[in-house]
């Protein structure tokens, strides 16, 4: 019943996006609805928690990959890897399930004032923090070319290769925009404010991104997360406001 009363309150707010972008706002709402059960605008743990127990279809206390991929495109009708991109980024523990575990993390990162609690505006804005990130964690996991959820120096240095459209090796402004915006990341400007942040020559290619591998390994080990990665979303432009 959880369940289904989730589907199909989500299934609502989200029916005009079907066609076009992810109504992001849209989309905040229903699940904060869902996660603030008693209306006193906090958000304790358990009440987060349940927000990805719509996703536990089996109810054995682990959210699969397929169990949340199926059940998100259908919400959002975003696609198999926008949807990957998603539990990627909720799966903090990066073992290949959601689970209380994660959920414990997350509750921490949604306390984004370190107050102890997460208030409405915690969550809206957390939230698109998150969708800000996403086209990077798409990025991502194209460019983890062994599947390991981890990228190397030299899987990093071709993190724009989907946007090569004539196989050069490099990427220009014109391919950036066309990439961007075709994969559904956001518009032809909001491409225009990320390029010049990675480049300053007009071409995308290994000698840029080396700098930014240095950059983003927090760590210093010999390889980036996708928790590192998804640093790289400072670079949008600034969400808009509901």
């Amino acid at each position: 019943m959880l369940t289904q009363i989730f589907l199909a309150a989500t299934l609502a707010a989200v029916a005009s996006a079907q066609a076009g972008p992810l109504d992001m706002f849209g989309l905040i709402n229903v699940l904060y609805m869902k996660a603030d059960k008693n209306f006193d605008g906090i958000i304790s743990e358990p009440e987060l928690t349940s927000v990805f127990e719509g996703f536990d279809l089996n109810k054995d206390h682990n959210v699969t990959m397929a169990e949340f991929t199926g059940l998100w495109k259908l919400l959002t009708h975003q696609s198999q890897e926008h949807a990957e991109a998603f539990f990627h980024l909720a799966d903090l523990t990066n073992d290949n399930v959601i689970n209380s575990d994660d959920l414990s993390l997350m509750y921490h990162v949604f306390d984004i004032d370190h107050t102890g609690v997460v208030t409405a505006k915690n969550f809206a804005t957390k939230w698109v923090q998150i969708i800000q990130e996403t086209p990077f964690a798409v990025l991502y996991e194209r460019a983890d070319k062994d599947h390991n959820n981890q990228l190397t120096a030299t899987e990093f240095n071709g993190f724009f290769n989907s946007f090569d459209f004539n196989s050069d090796g490099s990427v220009d402004k014109a391919e950036f925009e066309h990439g961007w915006s075709s994969s559904l990341f956001g518009t032809s400007a909001d491409a225009d404010h990320i390029f010049p942040q990675i480049t300053t020559t007009g071409m995308i290619g290994a000698t840029q991104m080396g700098p930014l591998y240095t950059k983003y390994n927090d760590d210093h080990d010999d390889h980036l997360t996708i928790i590192e990665v998804s640093k790289m979303a400072a670079m949008q432009p600034p969400a808009p406001t509901s």
